[in-house]
């Protein structure tokens, strides 16, 4: 028994702690599809997945205990799916061979190769173009860009402000 025992405006004693046990398996009313304990319910009143199940799930998905290498990165997880496995005990003594191919004739006109220029030193040594894509990069990057622009006076302000009265 609980000391949830409250008195009501009759004077009628009530055991809250009572209460709550007789209708822990009760659907509460709302739209989650639980019953009082918190037990996920279907439509028919059946309990799908228990309070304690799911809090055991929370945890574990919580806390890091995979068998394999943690990555500092996605890009650096994503690199190491994509790399082949290698068996270092297969010999490769089941592949074909391949044959030889034979080199085209050299013509007897050489024909000469376009002659190829650099550009100017100053127009390889631009300022990078800002970043153009959204999220957090594009956003520091942006964040990052200084603009300065000279003071206006007052008259060039009130002038921008364009017409107050016709």
């Amino acid at each position: 028994m609980t000391r949830k025992v409250y008195k009501s405006a009759m004077g009628k004693t009530v055991d809250m702690g009572s209460l709550l046990l007789q209708n822990e398996r009760v659907r509460a009313v709302g739209n989650m599809n639980v019953n009082a304990r918190g037990d996920r319910l279907d439509s028919n009143n059946q309990i799908v997945e228990p309070k304690n199940q799911q809090a055991q799930r929370r945890y574990k998905k919580q806390t890091n205990v995979s068998t394999g290498p943690a990555h500092s990165s996605t890009r650096s997880a994503k690199e190491e799916v994509q790399q082949p496995m290698i068996d270092p005990t297969d010999s490769f003594s089941d592949l074909p061979i391949d044959e030889p191919i034979a080199e085209p004739a050299v013509s007897p006109d050489p024909v000469t190769p376009p002659v190829v220029t650099a550009p100017p030193i100053a127009e390889t040594q631009a300022t990078p173009a800002p970043v153009q894509g959204g999220g957090l990069a594009g956003a520091i990057a942006r964040s990052r860009e200084v603009k300065q622009e000279l003071e206006k006076t007052r008259r060039q302000q009130a002038q921008a402000q364009g017409v107050r009265r016709i």
